[in-house]
């Protein structure tokens, strides 16, 4: 964050986006008015941190230790939060040497990534929405699907360009969700939102990192149940007007962990090296777990299903087809990508 960026310098942009997707003059008054950090007595706990992130962190936050409260814990006391000002969709959680205590943080970029991905994702699935849980679903008709739609590909592959490049949204243009979805696109990004929090709550909860021996794959398996247990009833009380099902089934941390399957392929295409010894399983391997949200409620459980089926068929037709495409640059446009990616992420901080 510039300390000297004044968020009102963006308004022209943002009027002009907001009524290229239908809405009305009064509607776009009222979205920037409700922006956190327009008003100039807006301030953020560092300066080089934007209010706008801390305000989204502070609402996921307070969501996931109220329920957390509601299921009799008490861990969430003792956690501090706080905002990394550094780029690329990212979350963590530090324990605090000698106590029980820990930082959970993201990433300043976590929340535009998930927003940009949420309205691409719903988009998607308007294509076909019938399609997506059809029994004759296969990969290679849903790519052709998408071929179809080359706008809404490219549009894709400039989210995940953008952040494999640089780890932010600068390049991604500004196409705000019309009346009529924007509830939904909300949904999907509350959902991945949520999930992304309450799976560093989970870490925090069940204390790990605090032992050397333990194996950090089932503890991520463990943190992401948390993160479902959590997201569930936050899902069903979740009435704005009706409750939100991506939240609800789990549907919010497939597409996110897909998501993110994807750009690190991307970034690894354009210079990053890979991961050496990860913790972390597969998506496939830790989305698999997830069937255990409302096993023991057969229609309910047939619901849930059906929304990560679809998550996951979106995400991996969109995975696939991308990197087709990432494998038909030419070498010497690949290498002067390669080259830009290396200087941008020589400058700009990140985790």
């Amino acid at each position: 964050m510039d300390p000297n960026y004044d968020p009102r310098e963006d308004e022209a942009r943002a009027r002009a986006g907001f009524t290229a997707a239908g809405w009305s003059t009064a509607e776009i008054e009222k979205i920037l008015a409700m922006a956190p950090g327009r008003t100039a007595d807006t301030t953020s706990s560092r300066p080089s941190v934007n209010p706008s992130a801390e305000a989204f962190q502070a609402v996921l936050c307070d969501d996931v230790e109220a329920e957390m409260a509601r299921q009799g814990l008490g861990s969430q006391r003792n956690v501090a939060r706080g905002i990394e000002p550094v780029t690329g969709p990212f979350a963590s959680k530090a324990g605090v040497i000698m106590t029980e205590q820990s930082i959970i943080t993201a990433g300043a970029f976590t929340f535009r990534f998930c927003g940009l991905i949420a309205k691409a994702f719903h988009r998607t699935v308007l294509l076909d929405p019938y399609y997506w849980q059809s029994d004759h679903f296969t990969l290679e008709a849903a790519k052709l699907l998408l071929r179809r739609n080359m706008p809404l590909v490219l549009y894709w592959n400039r989210i995940f360009i953008s952040f494999a490049m640089s780890g932010t949204n600068a390049t991604v243009p500004f196409e705000p969700s019309d009346p009529k979805q924007v509830l939904l696109v909300e949904q999907i990004a509350r959902a991945m939102e949520v999930f992304v929090v309450a799976h560093e709550y989970g870490h925090h909860h069940h204390g790990h990192g605090r032992d050397i021996e333990a194996d950090a794959r089932v503890e991520e398996f463990e943190a992401d149940q948390f993160a479902l247990r959590m997201g569930r009833p936050i899902g069903e009380r979740d009435r704005t007007p009706i409750w939100n099902p991506y939240l609800a089934s789990g549907s919010g941390g497939v597409i996110l962990l897909k998501a993110l399957e994807t750009l690190r392929r991307f970034e690894h295409e354009l210079g990053a090296p890979m991961p050496r010894g990860d913790t972390h399983p597969s998506a496939d391997e830790r989305i698999a777990r997830f069937d255990t949200l409302a096993a023991i409620e057969p229609a309910l459980f047939a619901t849930f299903k059906g929304f990560r089926i679809t998550s996951l068929r979106v995400m991996d037709s969109i995975g696939a087809l991308l990197i087709d495409f990432l494998g038909t640059i030419p070498a010497a446009d690949k290498a002067r990508l390669t080259a830009m990616r290396r200087e941008l992420w020589e400058q700009l901080p990140r985790p």
